[in-house]
């Protein structure tokens, strides 16, 4: 009895409150639909009920631990717009017993010049009226993103320029094709590969410090899984995406795995241009650098930043980022540069 009195004391408060304003039909309404029996299992069916939660996933981007490999010239970029290299003349000759007077050359330098490049990321536009009750920092997230994504574009565009457009004995550019049993159409990566790409860097005097293998995920795990000792060692690292050195140091080339998307054209025998899709005679490839015959140059990341209470007509939070950045040989025609690619069983 209590509980009915207690119930009807405020079903009547509430149907005297809906009265004053909309009239007493609505109040009536009201009152009658508290002793309305309500099924348990129904009676919160219209209950929606709506958690976010506190961070928002995001796609994974490789690290490029492999471009810290290059020489870092970043100090000469924010009062510059071109970078210029000299590389050094020829060796003067060299005589034993000469006994008449030695003659004399004139030593010239090879000119390479380098312009640095400008990234601009696409602004992002956050309405003010859309960040309230959100558990995240929707902005600060949306910051470092764009940030990254220009990192991200700058590292396909290294692994591009450090990769040689086409053989050059002269030039001291290699090319070398998988030499593998054939799988799926294509020669697999095996150590031998791994020994003649070495082989090659030693005949045409590499440097023999700082050679650095960057490999497409495919090659990387063909190389892997033709190699039982490199299975075992790889199998127990904690460091994922290189062969670390001081567990492993194939013939003097230090490997990463990276998926940078390189192709090499096997019909042209030629570097593929820049974003052309794995597929048909463009085919997934390897390049190797010298650390210290190519270069990266990063400058400060500009922020344009427009505030909500700056921004009367969009009503919003507008911003993205600028950098200068720059990637690619200090001496001209790509020197000490070498590809290997997954060569095709047949002819394509």
């Amino acid at each position: 009895m209590r509980k009915f009195l207690k119930s009807f004391s405020g079903a009547f408060i509430i149907a005297f409150v809906l009265s004053c304003f909309f009239g007493p039909v609505v109040g009536a309404m009201s009152l009658a639909s508290g002793f309305v029996k309500k099924d348990k299992a129904n009676a919160y069916i219209t209950l929606n009920r709506e958690i976010f939660i506190g961070s928002l996933k995001d796609a994974y981007v490789e690290e490029n631990t492999w471009l810290d490999q290059a020489e870092d010239l970043s100090q000469f970029v924010d009062l510059n717009q071109t970078l210029k290299f000299g590389e050094a003349g020829a060796m003067p000759d060299v005589y034993v017993n000469k006994t008449d007077d030695v003659d004399s050359v004139e030593p010239t330098e090879t000119p390479n010049a380098v312009d640095l490049d400008t990234y601009d990321s696409q602004n992002y536009k956050i309405r003010n009226i859309n960040l309230n009750t959100l558990p995240y920092e929707k902005i600060s997230f949306y910051t470092k993103k764009s940030a990254l994504a220009i990192r991200e574009k700058e590292a396909l565009a290294a692994a591009f320029a450090f990769a040689p457009s086409s053989e050059s004995l002269a030039n001291k550019r290699i090319i070398l094709p998988t030499s593998g049993e054939a799988k799926s159409g294509f020669k697999m990566a095996t150590i031998e590969d791994i020994q003649l790409l070495a082989e090659a860097a030693d005949t045409a005097k590499f440097p023999k410090n700082g050679r650095n293998l960057v490999l497409e995920p495919v090659l990387w795990w063909e190389l892997i899984r033709n190699n039982d000792i490199l299975k075992a060692q790889i199998q127990y690292q904690q460091k994922i995406g290189i062969i670390d050195p001081s567990i492993v140091n194939w013939y003097g080339i230090t490997i990463h795995k990276y998926s940078h998307g390189v192709g090499w054209n096997a019909n042209t025998s030629a570097k593929a241009a820049l974003g052309t899709a794995i597929g048909g005679n463009v085919v997934n490839s390897g390049f190797l650098f010298c650390s210290n015959e190519v270069f990266r140059a990063s400058g400060a990341f500009d922020m344009a930043y427009t505030p909500f209470s700056s921004n009367p007509t969009g009503r919003a939070y507008v911003f993205g980022f600028q950098h200068r950045f720059k990637t690619g040989f200090q001496r001209a025609n790509e020197k000490y540069s070498a590809l290997i690619y997954r060569a095709p069983a047949e002819n394509i």
